[in-house]
């Protein structure tokens, strides 16, 4: 476990300072110190380069950043060429700097650089204003072999300008996305007119055609019904922008074109990647985007892509994260082509490491961690070669077979690889292959006493299972060239590594150990408390799976770092609702309403939609009776002008009700002083006022109880929060309402919802299992004696039923939030035959989670 990060420490504060002296915010600095790969390769160029008392404005100072963490894989000459174009202002932009890395990068070593080539290539001394950018987009739109036809060929243009030749890529992006929507505002009317025109050509459309069959009248204008375990997975984001230029299979250079000749042999040209966690706690939202961009990367292309768990450290692992890990890929939308274990290839990963070291490009060193540590320049660049690195081959590949036997005790040796003492970048700097660990593996029980580093099984893992993709976060930048070293050194093949930001979320923390202090000290429930980040915990909340890719799909795929605020986050999860969800009425605080010129016996069927806007979704019935509840905040004992809810001798609509209804007396209780019954007359004369405002109800008699409503806030005071988080938790971030009710149709939607729910999964389960590589008994067994072979119930495996919970019951309650079922409910109903009509069942208790609230509005409960 890394040591908590603190920016007061003397070497973190050193290196702050100079990073702000630099040129860079506070703010930035401190990430990127946070981040010590980033922090190093930056302090590595200034070193290496003597820009230690230079200043820069911070627009310079953010593109030798960029610089730092690409540039790693050239050489001096090159690194010099590009700083001093950075410091001329000739490079400004993050997307200039990335032009400057690829071009120098195909430029042949020893070759000069061809300055008005590479000026050219890099946007060098293009300067497009705001206002010049009107006329030379009109230019560029009218120069389109196929002109845009509407408001949907705004990303397809945006996407030419940035991928094409245009010297308009070189233009500020926000600029040039507001000057472009303009011209499209001009050409095409304002984006909602235009919008709104479609819709209404759609629907004159479909009334001038025959009736459509059953199966079309399913469909929604929404993604998918919000019960759906199939999200629809956005494609916008493979099709322009930056995962939109990565190579064709095979075109990835080769030590050996070989090496080419058979991946492609294996892939047949098809695109393969992996998602490879490490199996040691529950995913968190930041994996949300690494699992959209893995998976949906090689979807897009009609590729593959494996799940592997990187179970290289014996202590981490536990059984129950496996299956986790898997439930969470699928609950996604997602299907992995095949379950792979980095532990399956302990043995071919140790004669490899056999291999380097005989090719003298591996030794064993046992020098104390704090002497590694000394000899690598302690964080701050300047390394020396460890005393044993040039020991005989011979002496290495004996001491690393007494390392295998266990003949050296835990930190007493490790295999380091051989590689470049005089590269600005750290990760060359003669990582560890392997140490000794003297622990049984989850998978291989006792039989190692070694275990390879991430560094050296990723690469190598990657090899043997032909991966032509490899995507990871920004963090793994400086790693690339050893990446690529190691392969090389070995001659096998090897992959691109492409790299992307994190998801960062404001507010809240993702550390698994943070976590587990929280559940540890009961400050939260579990793992999936809803007040947390961890999936299991958005599931549990009722987040649908697709309203967090299409989340992710909002933002974007950049290489820039960035933090993301909650508001943003609950905004694109209520939009995804707003088109999902049925609508319930539902009455949180609820107090009788009396209507009393109408007999006892008065019900009325009254027929309401589950979505205004989406007919599709089909009608409820439920009855207005005599007795309704409504909420206690739709009532006020003293009336107002700017109120337009009941107070006495005022009128209201009740929603979908035949008449309004106006208050003529009221109850309260004598000791609390709350209102505890409101008599009200049925405005169902002639010449009737139309109403106002409506409120939800539901009728008396046929009110279902909710035993808990729960409503949550952020789980911290403050944000972020502070180093002791445990003593800043908001002992008000759960509140919980014991005394609603909802509409008897809760019942109907909650057996529709589950039932397709089910029958989506079984199908999407037998189509998965049929997409998957042909299965091995023998293949990915674990080691009889292993833990993991004790507990074979806990082997991930694809099942329908995982796919399927209680949050798949997801409605808008309205006027109030929207809601899921929480996973401590019992229904009953839910367990009966379809054909059984669904109601009320002994023992029943419903809780219900808020997903999120509404769009706050005047009159209205957020």
């Amino acid at each position: 476990m890394p040591p908590k990060f603190d920016p007061k420490s003397p070497e973190n504060a050193s290196l702050i300072s100079l990073f702000q002296s630099l040129g860079l915010a506070e703010k930035s600095a401190t990430e990127l110190v946070r981040q010590p790969k980033s922090g190093v390769a930056l302090k590595s160029l200034i070193d290496e380069f003597q820009l230690t008392d230079k200043r820069y404005d911070e627009k310079t100072a953010s593109a030798l950043v960029k610089f730092s963490a690409s540039g790693g894989k050239l050489g001096p000459a090159e690194k010099g060429f590009i700083v001093k174009k950075i410091e001329s202002g000739d490079i400004k932009s993050t997307d200039q700097v990335a032009a400057a890395v690829k071009y120098t990068e195909g430029n042949p070593p020893g070759t000069p650089i061809n300055e008005d080539e590479f000026n050219k290539a890099c946007g060098v001394g293009i300067e497009i204003t705001a206002a010049q950018l009107p006329e030379l987009l009109k230019s560029y739109v009218s120069s389109l072999p196929s002109p845009p036809e509407n408001w949907a060929s705004l990303g397809a243009v945006l996407g030419g300008i940035r991928s094409g030749t245009s010297d308009l890529k070189w233009a500020n992006a926000g600029e040039v996305k507001s000057s472009l929507e303009t011209i499209f505002t001009d050409l095409f009317g304002t984006k909602e007119s235009a919008q709104a025109a479609a819709k209404a050509q759609a629907a004159a459309s479909a009334k001038s055609k025959p009736a459509p069959k059953p199966k079309a009248v399913e469909t929604s204008s929404s993604a998918e019904a919000s019960s759906s375990t199939t999200p629809v997975i956005p494609t916008n984001i493979f099709k322009e922008g930056f995962l939109s230029d990565f190579h064709k299979p095979g075109e990835n250079p080769q030590i050996n074109p070989k090496l080419k000749e058979q991946h492609l042999e294996f892939t047949k040209g098809m695109v393969y990647t992996r998602f490879p966690p490490e199996p040691n706690g529950y995913l968190h939202i930041g994996h949300v985007k690494a699992i959209m961009i893995d998976f949906g990367y090689a979807k897009f292309h009609g590729g593959r892509t494996y799940l592997r768990f990187d179970d290289t450290n014996p202590e981490a692992e536990e059984g129950r994260f496996f299956q986790s890990i898997l439930e969470t890929v699928r609950w996604l939308g997602f299907e992995p082509w095949k379950i792979t274990y980095s532990s399956d290839n302990f043995d071919q990963l140790y004669e490899w490491a056999v291999e380097l070291t005989r090719r003298g490009k591996a030794y064993v060193c046992t020098c104390s961690a704090e002497k590694m540590k000394e000899d690598r320049g302690m964080g701050k660049g300047h390394p020396v070669p460890c005393e044993h690195r040039d020991r005989p081959v011979e002496e290495s590949l004996r001491e690393f077979e007494r390392m295998k036997n266990g003949e050296y005790p835990e930190q007493g040796a490790a295999l380091r690889m051989k590689m470049d003492l005089t590269s600005g970048n750290p990760y060359m700097w003669d990582m560890v292959a392997y140490r000794v660990k003297l622990a049984p593996h989850h998978r291989t029980g006792d039989k190692w006493k070694i275990y390879p580093t991430y560094d050296f099984t990723h690469c190598l893992c990657d090899s043997i299972e032909n991966i032509s993709h490899s995507l990871c976060t920004v963090e793994f930048i400086p790693a690339r060239e050893s990446y690529e070293w190691l392969c090389d050194a070995l001659e096998v093949y090897k992959a691109r590594q492409y790299e992307f930001a994190r998801l960062n979320l404001q507010g809240t923390f993702l550390s698994k150990r943070k976590i587990a202090k929280l559940v540890t000290k009961k400050l939260v429930k579990d793992w999936d408390d809803p007040r947390l980040y961890t999936i299991i915990a958005l599931r549990r909340r009722g987040i649908p799976p697709g309203a967090l890719l299409s989340f992710v799909s909002e933002l974007g795929v950049t290489t820039s770092e960035s933090v993301t605020e909650i508001k943003r986050f609950e905004s694109s999860i209520r939009s995804y609702l707003e088109e999902s969800a049925p609508r319930l009425m539902m009455v949180l605080n609820p107090v009788k309403l009396i209507i009393e010129n109408v007999p006892d016996d008065y019900r009325v069927p009254v027929q309401v939609p589950l979505h205004p806007k989406v007919p599709s979704m089909g009608t409820v019935e439920t009855s207005f009776t005599k007795e309704v509840y409504i909420d206690a905040d739709d009532f006020r004992e003293v009336d107002s002008p700017d109120y337009f809810r009941l107070a006495p001798g005022k009128s209201v609509g009740l929603f979908k009700a035949p008449y309004p209804v106006t208050c003529t007396s009221y109850t309260k209780d004598p000791v609390t002083g709350q209102v505890t019954e409101i008599r009200c007359r049925l405005e169902d004369g002639g010449n009737v006022k139309k109403a106002k405002a409506y409120i939800q109800w539901v009728n008396v008699p046929e009110s279902i109880k909710v035993e808990e409503v729960r409503y949550f806030k952020p789980l911290f005071k403050s944000d972020p929060p502070p180093a002791d988080f445990e003593s800043d938790v908001d002992p008000d971030s759960l509140e919980v309402y014991k005394n609603a009710v909802i509409e008897p149709a809760f019942y109907e939607l909650a057996k529709k919802a589950i039932l397709d729910a089910r029958k989506e999964s079984e199908e999407r389960t037998k189509k998965a299992q049929a997409d998957s590589a042909p299965t091995n008994p023998n293949e990915h067994k674990p080691l009889e004696g292993s833990e993991a072979a004790k507990h074979m119930e806990d082997e991930p495996i694809a099942t329908a039923e995982q796919l399927v919970g209680m949050e798949n019951i997801r409605f808008q309650g309205m006027r109030l939030a929207y809601f899921a079922v929480d996973r401590e409910s019992k229904i009953g109903c839910l367990d009966e035959e379809a054909s059984i009509k669904p109601g009320k069942k002994e023992g029943d208790e419903i809780v219900l989670n808020r997903i999120v609230s509404l769009k706050e509005d005047s009159g209205k409960k957020a």
